[in-house]
């Protein structure tokens, strides 16, 4: 095994908490309200074929990661212009990420406390994180899941005593159109985000980076329907609609008897390793853009100097937090060549490469 490479279970972890990230603090799509759980599962269909495009391509080339791949299969000029363009994609991510998390944590658990410290804070942590490499990453993700997890459990069985099924009827209220195009939103985010796992290509184990992405796929489905369900229960549909961030309003509200109360921090500290860890993917990322670009050996010289860039870019991104959920309406078009157009051309020239060199073995 590589000295920097990933188990397939830290893999998995890794990537289910990539879509774990800002998802949760900032609700998955509530525009179709009680129709979101149809929503969800939609996505989930529609994220397939593209996460397994994704696995495909890594299975393809491996030991490789998407930068390399981009030159072999398009050349010199077209891997320069797919490495600048998933390199700014990283850094935009992780301002973007830096950005949900600031926004939460000054209006639901520190008022009073300007956002710069905060991001200051989150981005230092996930550039060492990302400096300490894919491995490292894995670790961490490996060793606060199962916290994770028990949180979920935990917060929806102490729910149930208060949950009213009948704030998720009725079915289909909304437009077929409108729900699919909530679909299509969840698709981009959080799941076709993880195009950014093809930036730690060579840190995947040979041969199951496919059952990574389909695993990681299916149990973020699940925790993002018991989310689902949980919120709108509790919340009712007009006031899941009007909440900034639903989960952490949902946390206040539930209490285990008497003794147990105000959960909310746990929630809040669920939010923010699983943060850390879509940020330091996203600054690794665009460490080894960057340094692809400049022809450096170590891209780990590099982690600080994007995750600099990404702050910056983070502090002129939005106005106030209304621009930053305004941005989620225009998103789904904005990440598209980043996420389904460039990936796409990378598959279809490997394997229309890959069948013809097939052909000529053949005829040898």
């Amino acid at each position: 095994m590589q000295r920097d490479s990933v188990t397939i279970n830290q893999g998995i972890f890794m990537m289910l908490l990539f879509h774990f990230g800002s998802s949760v603090i900032l609700g998955i799509n509530t525009v179709v309200l009680q129709d979101s759980w149809i929503a969800i599962l939609i996505a989930t269909i529609m994220a397939l074929p593209v996460l397994l495009m994704y696995g495909q391509i890594l299975s393809r080339f491996p030991g490789k990661d998407l930068f390399e791949i981009a030159e072999i299969t398009l050349g010199k000029k077209g891997g320069l212009l797919v490495t600048l363009a998933i390199t700014w994609y990283a850094l935009h991510l992780a301002s973007l990420v830096l950005r949900n998390f600031s926004d939460f944590v000054q209006i639901a658990l520190l008022p009073e406390t300007p956002q710069l410290p905060i991001q200051i804070l989150m981005i230092l942590s996930s550039v060492y994180l990302a400096r300490s490499g894919a491995r490292a990453i894995g670790k961490w993700a490996v060793s606060i899941i199962i916290y994770i997890f028990i949180v979920v459990v935990f917060t929806f069985a102490a729910a149930l005593r208060l949950i009213r099924l009948d704030d998720i009827l009725p079915f289909m209220q909304h437009p077929p159109l409108q729900i699919l195009r909530a679909s299509a939103q969840i698709a981009v985010f959080p799941y076709a985000e993880s195009v950014l796992f093809l930036c730690l290509g060579s840190a995947f184990p040979k041969g199951n980076v496919r059952r990574i992405y389909l695993t990681a796929l299916m149990l973020s489905a699940v925790i993002f329907l018991l989310t689902f369900f949980r919120n709108i229960t509790l919340l009712g549909a007009k006031m899941f609609e009007i909440s900034y961030f639903p989960s952490y309003v949902t946390a206040r509200i539930i209490q285990f008897g008497d003794f147990i109360t105000r959960i909310e921090g746990s929630i809040s500290l669920n939010f923010l390793m699983a943060g850390i860890v879509k940020m330091s993917v996203c600054m690794t990322a665009a460490a080894k853009g960057i340094s692809r670009l400049c022809n450096l050996p170590d891209y780990k010289t590099l982690v600080m100097p994007a995750g600099m860039f990404a702050f910056t870019i983070c502090i002129i991104l939005f106005d106030n937090t209304m621009d930053m959920f305004y941005f989620l309406d225009y998103y789904t078009i904005y990440a598209l060549p980043f996420q389904v157009i460039i990936p796409l051309f990378i598959f279809f020239v490997a394997e229309v490469e890959a069948r013809r060199t097939r052909k000529s073995l053949q005829r040898e």
